[in-house]
C-alpha cells in the first residue's frame, strides 16, 4: 500500500499533491465552515482544486499538448459547459448566483479529463482510491463519536451553521426523534453516501492481488465502522447503494465466498448501529419495505421537475433551486427565492428545463456507458478488481441522482467524475499494450526475409528512379 501510495509524488508532484489536499479538505468541509465561516474557508476545496488543475494544465502547455485530452465524454462536456453558460446569464438571475451556480453544475465534471490525462497505471489509481477509503474510515469512526456525544456538542451557536445542519434529526414511525449523525460532512445524506460508496470501493478492492493480505483484512474490516456510521445517518437511499454495489459485485464475479464475507461484514456494522439507536434506526430502514414510500420519495423531485417545466419549459436560469450557491451569497439578495427540489435531475429541469435534461442524460449515459466497456476490456487484468470497483461506485452514485445531488457534492461529485476519466484511461492503456504485443508476435510469426527487404527496397529505388533518368536521356 505505501508504495501505491508513493508512486503519487514521482510524477506531476504539484497536481498530485494540490488534488490529495483538495480531497482531504473535502472530507473535512463540514467542520472548518462551521468553525470558520467565510468566503475563504466556504471556496477552499475549490481553491484546491484548482491548483490541481492550474498545474495540470500548466505542465500540458509546456510538453506542447492539446488544452484538453481525447475522450468519448469530451466534446458532451464542452456542450454541456455551454449550455450552462448560457443559463448562467439567464434574465431575472442575479449575476453571482447564475456563476456560483455554473460553478456548481461544471466546476467538478473537469476531473474527469485531469482523471484520464494524469494515469499512468493502475498503481496510481489504487493510491487514490485508498486515500479515499481511508479518508472514510476515519470519517465514519468520528461520525460515531459524534453520535454519542450529541447533537449539541457538533453543531456550533451559529446561524449558518444551524441552517446547515437543521436536517440533522428524523421521527420513526412510533414518533420518537432521532439524531442524524452528519460526521465532517454538510449533511447525514451526503455523509451516508459517501459510507455506501466508499464501503464497496473497499470490499471490491480487498478482492486485488495486487494488495497484500494485511490490507486485504484491514480494508474489509473497515467497513464495519462505516456501515455503522451510515446507519446512524438514517439514509435510506445509502443502504440501497450498497445493496445495488453487492448485486453489480455479484454480477461480475459469482464466488459464494466474497459474499459471506461483504455479508457478515455489513451484518456486523448494521447491527452495531440499530444497538447504538436503540432499535429507531431498524424503524427507519424499514420504511423500505413500504413501495408507495419508495416510489413518492424517487417521484417528488421529478414532479416538482415537471411542473417547472410547465412553467417554463426552457428553465428559471442557473441557480434557481439554490444549489451550488452559498449561503452566505443568498443573504445579499433577500428578494430571491429559490424554488427547491432534490436530486440532481429535478434541479436540472427546473434550472435548465427540457434542454439542460436531455444534455445531462445523454452526458451521464456516454460517461457510464463508456466505463463499463472499460471494465469490460481491463476484466482478467491486474486492473480488473480497480476497475470493477470504480464502475460499481459509478452506478450507485448515478442511481444517487434520482433522490440526492452526488454529483454536485464535495467531495462526491468530484471523485465521480476523476475515477470514471482514470478508467478510461486504463483501458485505453491495456488497448495499446494489446496493440504493441500482437505487432511484435506478427513481426515474429510473419518475418521478412533480409534479402527480400533488399530487393524490395532496390526495386522501390529502381521505380522512384526512373523518371529522372528517362528525363537525363
Amino acid at each position: 500500500m505505501w508504495r501505491d501510495l508513493a508512486i503519487l509524488w514521482r510524477r506531476e508532484k504539484l497536481v498530485h499533491l494540490s488534488l490529495v489536499g483538495a480531497i482531504l479538505i473535502g472530507f473535512l468541509i463540514a467542520p472548518i465552515k462551521d468553525r470558520y465561516p467565510s468566503p475563504v474557508s466556504y471556496f477552499l476545496f475549490d481553491i484546491l482544486f484548482a491548483l490541481a488543475l492550474f498545474f495540470w494544465m500548466t505542465g500540458r502547455a509546456h510538453l506542447g499538448r492539446a488544452l484538453l485530452p481525447e475522450t468519448p465524454v469530451t466534446k458532451m462536456l464542452l456542450v454541456f459547459y455551454a449550455l450552462c453558460a448560457v443559463y448562467a446569464l439567464f434574465p431575472g438571475i442575479p449575476v453571482w448566483i447564475g456563476l456560483s451556480a455554473f460553478r456548481g453544475w461544471c466546476f467538478f465534471t473537469v476531473a474527469y479529463l485531469l482523471g484520464y490525462d494524469i494515469t499512468r497505471s493502475g498503481a496510481h489509481v489504487r493510491a487514490y482510491l485508498l486515500v479515499v477509503i481511508a479518508l472514510a474510515v476515519l470519517a465514519g469512526g468520528y461520525g460515531i463519536y459524534q453520535y454519542l456525544a450529541g447533537v449539541e456538542s457538533v453543531i456550533p451557536d451559529d446561524e449558518l451553521a444551524a441552517e446547515r445542519h437543521r436536517f440533522a434529526t428524523y421521527v420513526t414511525p412510533t414518533g420518537e426523534v432521532e439524531f442524524r449523525i452528519f460526521s465532517t460532512f454538510v449533511s447525514a445524506g451526503a455523509f451516508g453516501s459517501m459510507m455506501a460508496y466508499a464501503s464497496a470501493l473497499a470490499l471490491i478492492l480487498s478482492m486485488s492481488r495486487e494488495i497484500s493480505p494485511a490490507w486485504r483484512i484491514l480494508l474489509r474490516v473497515g467497513i464495519v465502522p462505516m456501515m455503522t456510521s451510515l446507519i446512524l445517518t438514517g439514509t435510506r437511499a445509502a443502504l440501497v447503494m450498497i445493496l445495488i454495489g453487492v448485486v453489480l459485485l455479484w454480477w461480475h464475479r459469482r464466488t459464494i465466498r466474497v459474499y459471506l464475507v461483504a455479508a457478515a461484514l455489513i451484518s456486523i456494522g448494521v447491527r452495531l448501529g440499530i444497538d447504538l439507536t436503540e432499535g429507531r434506526a431498524a424503524e427507519r430502514f424499514a420504511s423500505l419495505a413500504d413501495l408507495g414510500l419508495i416510489l413518492g420519495r424517487v417521484s417528488n423531485p421529478f414532479l416538482a421537475g415537471v411542473q417547472a417545466i410547465r412553467d417554463a419549459p426552457w428553465g428559471h436560469g442557473l441557480g434557481r433551486t439554490g444549489h451550488g450557491v452559498p449561503f452566505f451569497m443568498g443573504q445579499w439578495y433577500p428578494t430571491f427565492h429559490p424554488i427547491f427540489a432534490d436530486g440532481d435531475f429535478g434541479r436540472i429541469m427546473i434550472e435548465m428545463g427540457v434542454l439542460g435534461l436531455v444534455v445531462l442524460v445523454l452526458l451521464l449515459g456516454t460517461a457510464l456507458r463508456s466505463a463499463w466497456r472499460a471494465a469490460r476490456r481491463l476484466k482478467g487484468t491486474p486492473e480488473e478488481e480497480i476497475a470493477l470497483a470504480i464502475v460499481s461506485g459509478a452506478f450507485m452514485m448515478g442511481i444517487g441522482t434520482l433522490v440526492g445531488s452526488p454529483l454536485l457534492s464535495i467531495p462526491h461529485g468530484m471523485l465521480w467524475w476523476f475515477f470514471l476519466g482514470a478508467v478510461l484511461k486504463l483501458s485505453d492503456l491495456e488497448e495499446r499494450r494489446q496493440r504493441a504485443w500482437w505487432r511484435a508476435w506478427s513481426e515474429v510469426l510473419v518475418p521478412i526475409e533480409r534479402g527480400d527487404r533488399s530487393r524490395a527496397f532496390s526495386a522501390a529505388e529502381g521505380r522512384a528512379g526512373s523518371p529522372r533518368r528517362a528525363r537525363r536521356r
